[in-house]
């Protein structure tokens, strides 16, 4: 993506706060006005303000400079407060958009993605921009500090007009020269802080998987490489800074010095008088912090812009079809169809489908298959998680791309294969939010064979559970999924092979008291248990990708009819498969 984008993503956040940054830039005006009129209340009190046996004029220009003093104060702590103000309020935006937009994007959107990435994009990425528009205010001081010193050196001397006029342009080249090398390097430091947040989360969430392998040793090394590449992209970074911070700065620095001999020898010569020098140094040192701080502006949005290049590459990814704008509402109950139902890969190849099922009210039926033959993909594909490339999915005869993703979720629960466990207590798990009374937890906890678990804990339902549940074990991060999805009172409730981790007896009594949970409610279970299978009313076998037959639940092979390329899953008696 062009930095054209980061320029548009810029320029929106400029026009979103108009009122804060409006006062943030008249405050700031005042106060760099306040700051320039310093050296000429300084020069005015030197020249006229001291008389012998006359303290009338001193106190006078000592009131004058208190004055502007207190409207340098006043001005700086305006400018602050209200760029302060526009810059979190944007920042909170930028935030709040890219967590909206991940919430919609499917799973191929998302791999583009790392998940230390997303998170360098949501944090440092954003900390980029509120600090550039925090800053922005500053080009006020440094524009002023350009209008005014110029023609202000003119009225002293016109030499000393020369001096800074010369100084200008060699300012400008210097400034022309660095920000597109700094732009450069600081953009390949982004990609390396993303790719090494990457290696981090892999290494603190994979590392215990692969002891033992050897396997840690490797992601310890990738991430020393990737860090080395980080430092070293970092003291690029710095290199290019320190030369930049340094060189422009030093020009008007240079020009105090041949200002001084031009100055001294015009106050020689009665020309310039002692004040009026002193106001020369004064306003070039100014012009030198001015051009200090350009550089760091200039570099700030440099950084900003990469910043807004990636935030925008989020933005503008192509999330899942939107909602109608009348959805047509969901009734509280009725069977669960999927017709024609086929999922192809990128590619174009079918990777599941066509695929017929149904599943009503107060059924229970297994989905089984072969390693590949889509079954998770399918269960996606029932809670509109995923849409299917062709083929129809209904609820109580209703097409679920016509109804809202929020409302299908909330009749057609899912609990994946990978169950999710944040950090916080056991009810923060089971609430996620919602009203839920206790009772209702350990209901919920019962149905899920986890009651006795959570009662064993230390502080029971207010138990910490370490990050993504690492104090659990399997079962008991499915069981709390499961416990977190029955709560949600679904009225279909999909479970994918979420008893895989259980012992038999265990599995036996959940199956049983997922029946007893809301026997009218339909439950659609991924499965390759013997139990699971045998407790099911109904069976459907998918078959593996390479194959052409599926089977039911009696046992016997049936042909997959084909129409082109897409293979149909046919009807026999009761059986979908």
């Amino acid at each position: 993506m062009t930095m054209s984008a980061g320029n548009t993503v810029l320029w929106a956040q400029l026009r979103s706060m108009p009122g804060p940054l409006s006062l943030s830039v008249l405050a700031t005006l005042v106060q760099q006005l306040a700051m320039l009129a310093l050296p000429w209340c300084i020069q005015h009190a030197l020249d006229d303000g001291i008389t012998p046996l006359d303290v009338g004029d001193t106190v006078r220009w000592a009131l004058v400079t208190a004055a502007v003093s207190l409207a340098f104060l006043l001005g700086g702590v305006g400018g602050q407060w209200w760029s302060g103000i526009a810059a979190n309020r944007v920042a909170h935006g930028l935030r709040a958009a890219l967590i909206d937009k991940v919430t919609v994007l499917d799973r191929p959107a998302l791999a583009r993605f790392g998940r230390g990435d997303l998170a360098m994009r949501v944090t440092r990425d954003v900390d980029l921009v509120r600090l550039w528009l925090q800053n922005l205010n500053i080009w006020v001081r440094v524009i002023v500090t350009l209008v005014v010193v110029l023609p202000a050196l003119g009225l002293l001397d016109p030499l000393l007009l020369v001096v800074g006029l010369v100084t200008v342009p060699l300012v400008g080249l210097a400034n022309a020269f660095f920000p597109g090398r700094y732009d450069a390097a600081n953009e390949a430091l982004s990609e390396a802080h993303s790719t090494r947040a990457d290696a981090v989360e892999d290494l603190l969430s994979a590392s215990a998987a692969v002891r033992g392998l050897g396997g840690e040793r490797v992601l310890v090394r990738r991430h020393h490489g990737l860090s080395r590449t980080v430092t070293g992209t970092s003291l690029r970074v710095a290199g290019v800074s320190a030369w930049w911070s340094a060189v422009p700065p030093a020009l008007p620095r240079l020009a105090i010095a041949v200002g001084l001999g031009l100055g001294g020898t015009a106050a020689i010569r009665g020309d310039l008088t002692v004040g009026g020098l002193v106001a020369f140094t004064s306003w070039m040192t100014t012009l030198a912090l001015a051009i200090a701080i350009l550089v760091d502006l200039l570099a700030g949005r440099g950084q900003a812009r990469v910043a807004a290049t990636r935030i925008a590459e989020v933005l503008d990814t192509p999330g899942m079809a939107a909602d109608d704008a009348d959805p047509v509402p969901l009734p509280a109950g009725g069977v669960l169809e999927a017709a024609a139902v086929v999922v192809r890969g990128e590619d174009g190849r079918a990777i599941l489908g066509p695929v017929d099922l149904s599943a009503g009210p107060g059924e229970f039926v297994a989905i089984t298959g072969p390693t590949g033959s889509g079954k998770s993909t399918l269960t996606r594909l029932l809670c509109r998680i995923d849409d299917p490339a062709s083929g129809t999915l209904r609820f109580g005869g209703v097409d679920l791309r016509s109804a809202s993703r929020t409302e299908v979720l909330t009749r057609i629960g899912l609990v994946p294969q990978r169950p999710l466990v944040l950090s916080g207590t056991v009810a923060d798990n089971l609430r996620l939010g919602r009203d839920l009374e206790l009772a209702e937890l350990r209901a919920a906890c019962h149905a899920a064979a986890l009651d006795e678990f959570v009662m064993s804990l230390p502080d029971q339902y207010d138990t910490v559970l370490g990050e993504r549940g690492g104090t659990l074990s399997g079962g008991q991060g499915q069981r709390l999924a499961l416990a977190r999805g029955l709560l949600g009172r679904p009225a279909v409730l999909v479970l994918d092979d979420v008893t895989s981790a259980l012992d038999v007896e265990t599995e036996a009594a959940v199956l049983r008291r997922l029946r007893e949970w809301n026997p009218d409610g339909t439950l659609i279970v991924v499965s390759h248990r013997p139990a699971v299978l045998a407790a099911a009313d109904r069976v459907v076998t998918l078959p593996p990708p390479d194959r052409t037959t599926t089977r039911s639940g009696d046992g016997a092979a049936l042909p997959i009819t084909r129409s082109g390329d897409e293979a149909a899953l046919p009807t026999t008696g009761g059986h979908r498969g």
